[in-house]
């Protein structure tokens, strides 16, 4: 027994001395080393050298830990070595109030109300206390924030609830706003005030109330603005001198939502018979203002308005309690406003009449129309009016301008006044048979290597149409002299065609176009001016020309170039010369002309016609032995003072004027703008 006691007391020193062994050794492995490390919620592991000593390291990547107690192993004297880590949270969550604004009726979740909470895990959002959302006004509401932990903070935010908006503003003399205007949407509410008619039309700021469910007022403002300006138009007013002036009554149809002050910005002279301009200012309750100039008449005589007619007005037709003379006769023919003088009981004074047209145009039918299929017209074509106004006719029924015969038409004709009258008739077309007259189609020089203008000097005229246009076949080599025929053609409206046939000769250039129009231009310098109109620098060219080319009886007529430049630069030569002087001075004038030759005879002759918007006139500036004429746009019978020496071939040319040529009212019309 003793034996087995000894047995177990060396059993139990053996397992002390292991259990010490273990324990040294344990203490030997964990020197240098944190057991226990305790870390916050959301905080990675700190770094090894914290824990442990330099050289050790984690034997895993553990992330961040979740709240409890983990075993995480460190490389620890070689040795994985576990160590305890703690995780804990202690940090209650954050966040950022939300104001917020809802409609009576609704509600929302508190968390509605915060932003930007932070935690490192889930946060629970509550209200402080329960929330009545029956109700309306501004309040703080305190919100809590609860995280896994226990962990607590709150957040003192602002709700709004509304039921009605804070304004509604609307222009003056808009509808009238109902409770809808008013109201939020989805909200029902009484009405306690409402807006009225009277409110819409003047400026101000006005308290709308409302009963909602829960018994609570509510307030809106309805605010009426008028930022639009009165509108107004001019009218005359009349006063006898002395007499009180109104401004408003010199406003015609005043309008504007609310009410409008009227100011005279300029204090008329009332003492003395006259008419002058007032200007009166209308002012609205926004402060927009619009200023009217107006005629004040003021006279002893009250203005009268009178039917446009024939017949002179007179002393009789005037409303006056005095004697009245008129000093000067008027015919009130023409629509419009005029002052007329006049003499009252001795004194010089005058009436302003108003001539107006009520009467409706009188409309009848044309016996001198000629129509034609193709060529649509007017109705000044087939109609007359007469009106003192102007009168604007229109077509009703309008003709089959496709279809010849007679028709039935209508017309509507309206005068400047607005008085209409509608009428009937008939309209007679024709077809139009007859082709175009071609003009300048003659024999012509031209010069190898240069572009030749073959219209310059041809034309078509049309009976129906009147000017055509005219296509030209031409069988010219420009490189190459020789005579070419070349054919021009004018087809009119309906179809009608015309053709004929010239020759053009080409010979070698010897003088450039560039040499002739210097020579011109230098010469139109010195004989017009800026100022001058077309008839006058005509004249001028007239005037130098015959001047300047002194007769000799011979020029090189193949060539009106070379000729135009020897006239120029020696002023010697025949009427080729002079001709072809004349051509380069109108040429750079830009002046429609063309060129003619004598008809017959025993030598030729050559001169041009030329029209500047009065017709065709004879322009030939040649002065030679025998003939001393002064042929300034001359008509044919101005010509046949020496028939033998302008004939030519009517045929190839357009009509010649009939009217002398009157200078000095050409050059009238011209500066007046008057001439086509």
């Amino acid at each position: 027994m003793e034996q087995k006691k000894k047995t177990n007391k060396k059993i139990w020193i053996i397992i002390a001395a292991v259990l010490l062994t273990a324990v040294g050794l344990i203490a030997v492995q964990y020197i240098g080393l944190k057991p226990v490390v305790t870390l916050e919620f959301g905080d990675p592991l700190p770094s090894v050298e914290t824990v442990a000593r330099a050289g050790d390291s984690y034997a895993q990547d553990c992330g961040t830990l979740p709240v409890g107690n983990h075993i995480v192993c460190v490389v620890h004297n070689g040795i994985p070595t576990p160590v305890l880590v703690r995780v804990r949270d202690t940090v209650a969550p954050t966040a950022e109030p939300r104001e917020r604004t809802i409609t009576y009726g609704e509600t929302l979740t508190p968390d509605k109300l915060v932003t930007k909470i932070r935690d490192e895990g889930i946060v629970a959002v509550t209200f402080s206390q329960p929330f009545d959302f029956d109700r309306i006004g501004d309040f703080d509401v305190t919100i809590l924030l609860t995280d896994a932990s226990k962990n607590q903070s709150s957040v003192a935010s602002r709700l709004h609830i509304r039921a009605v908006r804070d304004t509604v503003e609307k222009e003056a003399g808009s509808p009238v706003p109902g409770a809808d205007a008013f109201l939020l949407d989805g909200v029902t509410a009484e009405p306690k005030d409402l807006p009225t008619e009277e409110m819409m039309r003047h400026v101000g700021t006005y308290p709308m109330r409302f009963l909602l469910p829960n018994g609570q007022t509510v307030t809106s403002e309805l605010i009426v603005s008028d930022t639009v300006p009165p509108t107004g138009s001019s009218t005359s007013l009349w006063i006898c001198p002395g007499d009180p002036l109104a401004p408003e009554k010199l406003i015609s149809n005043p309008h504007d939502e609310t009410d409008i002050i009227y100011t005279l910005m300029n204090e008329p002279d009332e003492t003395l018979p006259h008419v002058q301009k007032v200007t009166v200012r209308m002012t609205d309750e926004g402060g927009n203002t619009t200023d009217v100039e107006s005629d004040l008449v003021i006279s002893r005589i009250e203005p009268i308005a009178v039917e446009a007619t024939e017949a002179p007005l007179t002393p009789e037709m005037l409303s006056a309690d005095s004697e009245i003379i008129l000093n000067e006769p008027f015919v009130p023919d023409t629509v419009g406003i005029y002052t007329v003088s006049a003499t009252v009981d001795g004194a010089e004074d005058f009436v302003l009449v108003t001539v107006v047209d009520t009467t409706a145009p009188t409309v009848e039918q044309r016996t001198d129309a000629v129509l034609y299929t193709l060529h649509p017209v007017s109705p000044d074509a087939v109609f007359l009016t007469n009106d003192y106004s102007s009168v604007q006719m229109t077509w009703i029924t309008e003709p089959d301008w496709n279809k010849p015969g007679e028709q039935a038409v209508s017309v509507r004709a309206e005068d400047a006044s607005g008085n209409v009258t509608e009428a009937e008739g008939t309209a007679v077309l024709s077809e139009d048979t007859e082709p175009p007259e071609l003009y300048g189609v003659i024999d012509r020089t031209a010069y190898v290597g240069e572009p030749i203008a073959y219209l310059a000097e041809v034309y078509a005229e049309d009976a129906v149409d009147g000017r055509s246009e005219v296509t030209v076949d031409s069988k010219v080599q420009t490189e190459k002299a020789g005579t070419y025929d070349v054919t021009f053609t004018a087809i009119d409206v309906s179809g009608n065609r015309i053709s004929a046939t010239c020759r053009y000769k080409l010979v070698e250039t010897t003088v450039t176009e560039e040499e002739v129009r210097a020579l011109a231009q230098d010469v139109l310098k010195e004989i017009t001016t800026d100022d001058m109109v077309m008839a006058e620098k005509l004249k001028a060219v007239f005037v130098y020309t015959r001047g300047h080319v002194h007769y000799v009886g011979n020029s090189d007529k193949t060539d009106w170039r070379k000729e135009a430049v020897r006239g120029f630069k020696t002023g010697r030569g025949d009427c080729f010369t002079f001709y072809s002087v004349t051509r380069a001075l109108l040429d750079e004038l830009g002046v429609e002309y063309m060129s003619l030759t004598r008809l017959g005879g025993r030598t030729r002759h050559y001169w041009t016609i030329v029209n500047i918007g009065t017709g065709w006139y004879h322009f030939d500036p040649t002065i030679a032995p025998r003939h001393s004429h002064k042929c300034f746009m001359w008509t044919n019978a101005q010509c046949k003072v020496k028939s033998y020496f302008w004939r030519y071939d009517h045929s190839k040319y357009p009509e010649i004027a009939t009217e002398k040529f009157d200078y000095d009212e050409v050059v009238r019309l011209e500066r007046e703008g008057l001439l086509p």
